[in-house]
């Protein structure tokens, strides 16, 4: 007969590996940075690139998962590419901890940059970058007040204006969501579980 005793184990240990994975999910914080209900009216124009500034929520949300805004329609299709940096009292500081070239066409379009996942450090200044790679014309939505987000700044770009300027009162239209890395020892009672399962799908059940 099947050794009965052994399969109950497993399904035992199973389900504690099950129990604790959805543990690790519901109890990950989420956060999120929005100002989108703010927007008054503003369009950028005549400027090639446009960032906003920000820092992680907490310690608790310190890893940024998604990045939503709203580019006006171009004259021609074109594209843009979104970045992470650093960010100093000039502009951007070294090179992008994250970059993604998204396709930017002739009608208003809400752009949401999901699957980030970049842990950053609290108490760092970033910077979300959109380059326009060269267009000038009528582009990022931006709000002349700071009520969605106050103490960070709008920043805007173009070579012809001394590169970056710090326009401050101002905001990027824009929605950021953030989540946190689980503990060290939520990831140890997660493997402990797992590798109970594992030992006893190793063990014969006889017949």
């Amino acid at each position: 007969m099947c050794d009965l005793k052994a399969i109950r184990s497993c399904r035992s240990l199973l389900v504690v590996a099950l129990l604790v994975v959805g543990s690790v999910i519901l109890h990950a914080d989420t956060c999120n940075i929005n100002t989108e209900p703010f927007w008054d009216s503003n369009i950028t124009n005549g400027w090639t690139g446009q960032a906003q500034t920000f820092e992680a929520p907490s310690a608790n949300c310190s890893v940024l998962s998604d990045w939503e805004f709203k580019l006006a329609g171009r004259t021609s299709p074109g594209q843009i590419t979104f970045n992470i940096y650093a960010w100093g009292p000039s502009g951007p500081v070294g090179t992008a901890l994250y970059s993604q070239t998204l396709d930017w066409g002739t009608t208003d379009q809400v752009f949401d940059v999901t699957g980030i996942n970049l842990a950053l450090t609290p108490g760092q200044l970033y910077g979300a970058d959109i380059d326009l790679q060269g267009y000038s014309d009528k582009s990022v939505y931006f709000n002349f007040n700071q009520t969605g987000y106050p103490g960070f700044d709008g920043w805007w770009y173009n070579p012809d204006l001394g590169g970056w300027n710090d326009v401050g009162g101002s905001n990027q239209y824009f929605m950021a969501d953030f989540t946190s890395v689980p503990e060290p020892g939520t990831f140890l009672l997660l493997g402990s579980s797992l590798v109970g399962v594992a030992g006893v799908l190793r063990r014969k059940i006889h017949f």
